[in-house]
């Protein structure tokens, strides 16, 4: 992708581009970590090192990153002897700042390229500014001094490589501005891109150099492809369903005075996205009276969208290791309703507007909530609600959606957060559980669903579970039975928590059912967590089935 010459910012001189800087114990341009640790450790020195040159950035892969990034960095400067000067040697830039503080978030900016005096060996000193992907793109870091053009410009160093090469660009594009030069060091951690690597069966180059770059450039190119064929994919799926549902709903409504075609109606239409042309025509072909060959189609066949989440998979995940037995989902028997139960934390955190939406953390929640209720619940399931803060409430009893669908929406709109400090996600764990444990209040068989959302580590639990002990011992003596579990955590928990949650998920995993915990740095991806869970419920539709 390349900037045409009249974008770009000049004084009348030619124009330069960011060139890759060799800096570091190594002498690299891009450095590739194999851990966090070592990641934070990396950016520490070569930061260091180039501020007693020039200005440098730091462009933080996500709002925690940053966060953890100036705490490590102000941390190596203390132990450089910079003592309490660290604060205003290394400053941020974080959309969290703005939000929050836009006066100083104002300052650090305009402070961001000026030299801080003179360092032990008679040259300028420079700040260390650390921002996220917000400010790698549209922020104007402006660079005066001539001895930082001398010495290469302002450096920057990126921490992870964006999803395409445009927004790469654009974070290249924070240095060499007007007509001054600029100079870039990535550093970056493979655990990022894993994932890629083992999708595509391809390993990153060796030597540290723009070439590393490119190629998980090219591997971003390949899923935008893969997403726009998806796409042609869901667009073609979609007309043959409007197909299929004009022709009952216009001409053959006696089709839909059978329960049993009503119910094979909503299953296609939840699964659609996971369905190729073929496989719709065969589902339709069960409904009595339906002659789906007879029905002509524009649509054309390109295959599944995408593929439904893969239960073997998460098992793997959860437990470390593939099962020598087949693993068998808890979900409902046919026609057999399932119970869901929500585990909402209202605590004050929860008011947070930092979603990246007009709503709030909580409405967030809400809104995915009513969502699923709307979309994938389906009438004879159970739905119940618990809410937590500084204490514990049982909102709605569990109850078939069919019973009080209009009650649980108005419920659940209604729900506000609490002022109030405290957490108590552990007694509200265990809260879901007695009552998903209730006697008679499903089929036998029945899968029960909890689904929990936290953005912070429990205070305020009993004492007797201010570790979650009542939940471990009710989940290792099978305690309720059927039962699937989905924690969504959302922002840094202490280290203990996260263990005690993925303890439990692994327990309901090796029991059986679905275990998953979806660990969200920041609340932008509250609705993502959500869409998780939408899928692993949208799957529950049939049978139990072995994977």
């Amino acid at each position: 992708f390349g900037v045409p010459p009249f974008l770009k910012p000049c004084r009348g001189s030619p124009f330069h581009e960011p060139v890759p800087a060799l800096l570091g114990e190594r002498k690299m341009s891009v450095y590739m970590e194999a851990t966090p640790q070592a990641q934070l450790q990396r950016v520490a020195e070569v930061s260091m090192e180039a501020r007693e040159r020039v200005p440098v950035l730091v462009i933080a892969k996500d709002r925690a990153q940053a966060s953890d990034l100036i705490d490590h960095l102000r941390l190596a400067a203390r132990s450089r002897g910079l003592g309490g000067a660290s604060e205003d040697v290394v400053r941020s830039l974080s959309r969290t700042l703005y939000e929050t503080d836009p006066e100083q978030w104002k300052e650090n900016l305009n402070r961001a390229t000026m030299s801080l005096g003179t360092s032990e060996s008679g040259n300028k000193s420079w700040r260390i500014t650390v921002t996220d992907p917000r400010g790698g793109r549209g922020t104007d870091y402006r660079v005066d001094d001539p001895t930082v053009d001398e010495r290469g410009g302002l450096l920057l160093i990126p921490t992870a490589v964006p999803s395409s090469q445009r927004e790469w660009t654009q974070f290249l594009g924070r240095t060499a501005r007007q007509d001054r030069r600029g100079q870039y060091c990535a550093v970056l951690c493979s655990a990022d891109y894993e994932s890629l690597s083992s999708k595509y069966q391809q390993t990153l180059p060796a030597g540290g150099g723009p070439e590393l770059v490119q190629s998980i450039l090219s591997w971003h190119d390949r899923e935008v492809a893969e997403r726009i064929r998806g796409s042609a994919a869901l667009y073609n799926v979609g007309v043959r369903v409007n197909e299929i549902c004009e022709e009952i709903f216009g001409k053959r409504q006696e089709v839909l005075r059978d329960p049993k075609a009503r119910e094979k109606l909503l299953e296609v239409c939840q699964r659609m996205r996971w369905m190729s042309i073929k496989e719709i025509d065969q589902a339709f072909a069960q409904i009595p009276g339906l002659d789906i060959a007879q029905l002509p189609t524009e649509a054309k066949d390109l295959g599944r969208p995408s593929e439904p989440p893969s239960v073997r998979a998460v098992a793997h995940d959860l437990i470390g290791e593939r099962r020598t037995t087949p693993f068998v989902r808890q979900v409902s028997p046919a026609g057999t309703p399932k119970v869901v139960m929500f585990c909402l934390d209202w605590s004050c955190s929860m008011l947070s507007r930092d979603t990246g939406t007009r709503l709030t953390r909580f409405g967030t929640c809400v809104e995915c909530v009513q969502r699923i209720l709307r979309e994938t619940v389906r009438k004879d399931d159970l739905v119940g609600v618990v809410g937590f803060g500084p204490s514990v409430e049982t909102v709605i009893q569990p109850v078939a959606k069919s019973r009080a669908a209009k009650r649980i929406e108005a419920r659940i709109a209604s729900l506000q957060p609490t002022w109030a400090g405290g957490t108590c996600f552990f007694d509200a764990v265990a809260t879901c559980l007695q009552l998903l444990n209730r006697p008679n209040l499903a089929p036998a068989g029945a899968a029960r669903w909890l689904v929990c959302l936290t953005d912070g580590d429990d205070l305020g639990s009993r004492r007797e579970n201010a570790k979650g002990e009542h939940v471990t011992e009710m989940l290792e003596a099978g305690i309720p039975d059927n039962l699937n579990m989905v924690m969504i955590t959302v922002g840094q928990l202490r280290e203990r928590n996260v263990h005690i949650i993925k303890s439990w998920v692994e327990r309901v995993a090796q029991s059986g059912g679905i275990g998953k915990h979806v660990y969200e740095r920041d609340a932008t991806a509250i609705a993502r967590a959500f869409d998780v869970v939408s899928e692993y419920l949208a799957v529950d539709l049939d049978g139990a089935t072995e994977c």
